[in-house]
């Protein structure tokens, strides 16, 4: 499925659906940017910034469980708020993965930025692979790994579709953000869609 197409497609699945989408996503989003203690000081001719705890980065099951969420509406399967707190008994598996996957980024990052960004997109699979029974087998790398090669090929198509809804974001901010609340499923929606279909091609082109 080309980009526009998969577009088309997802703002047709939303409709019906924003609202409970919405609150959904809204909410996954905050619990996996979660911040405490930051603060912004300012010090004579200095700003000192104290980012705080990120808590979002132990809660990243949240994100897995919003993808498993995520599938399950665009595959017309039962699909719950609860679904984001599915995997927090696979916290410890969960964790360790994301946290292997940004030390590498950051170390790729290091190099230069694009390396980085081109590792960060090898990744999108992640969640996926960890949403999915049929990998609960695989070691923590092995998940890195398969996501890069489902990716393979693919990262440019999945970052010109991420980069194509800059301008609904731009566009939301002269509606004080009230245009998220449709631009958020819209755009989670298309991406869940592109993801889950190019991790089914390769498993079919695999067997």
């Amino acid at each position: 499925m080309d980009r526009t197409t998969i577009k088309n497609w997802a703002k047709e699945k939303i409709k019906g659906h924003i609202g409970e989408l919405f609150v959904t996503i809204f909410v996954a989003l905050i619990l996996t940017n979660l911040t405490i203690g930051g603060k912004v000081a300012i010090e004579g001719d200095k700003i000192n910034i104290n980012s705080g705890i990120n808590l979002g980065f132990f809660l990243y099951f949240v994100e897995v469980g919003l993808v498993y969420y995520m599938v399950n509406f665009i595959n017309d399967k039962q699909h719950e708020f609860k679904d984001l707190f599915h995997f927090i008994n696979d916290f410890v598996k969960i964790f360790i993965t994301n946290l292997l996957q940004n030390i590498m980024i950051f170390l790729w990052g290091l190099l230069l930025v694009i390396p980085g960004i081109i590792k960060f997109y090898a990744y999108a699979l992640v969640p996926y692979l960890l949403a999915d029974e049929k990998y609960k087998d695989l070691g923590y790398m092995d998940i890195l790994k398969k996501s890069e090669a489902m990716m393979n090929g693919h990262k440019w198509d999945y970052f010109i579709l991420t980069l194509s809804f800059i301008g609904w974001h731009f566009l939301a901010l002269f509606t004080l953000g009230v245009l998220e609340i449709w631009v958020l499923p819209y755009q989670r929606t298309a991406a869940t869609k592109f993801l889950n279909a190019l991790k089914n091609d390769f498993e079919k082109s695999s067997n």
